[in-house]
């Protein structure tokens, strides 16, 4: 995941998934599952970012529990970098 500070004050998230990680019925899948992660988290984020996502596990390994977990790790590593950046600052 990549992200910056949201110049506008919004937060807003882009998911990628590869062609190569499944076809577009799992790349879409993917979406649906992390859409409602990531914005339900979004109201909780120490700062609004813009974040973009990139799905790496293909389709023979990737459930949507599992989708989800990485997704929580993901917000979890996101807020303590924002917490950071925000003591340091």
């Amino acid at each position: 995941m990549k992200w910056l500070e949201s110049p506008d004050g919004v937060c807003r998230f882009s998911f990628i998934v590869k062609k190569k990680q499944g076809n577009a019925v799992y790349r879409n899948r993917c979406r649906r599952i992390l859409r409602p992660v990531f914005f339900d988290a979004a109201p909780h984020l120490a700062l609004p970012v813009w974040a973009v996502v990139y799905v790496k596990e293909d389709f023979s390994t990737m459930t949507s529990i599992a989708l989800r977990d990485s997704a929580n790790k993901l917000l979890s590593k996101l807020q303590k970098k924002l917490l950071d950046s925000m003591e340091s600052a």
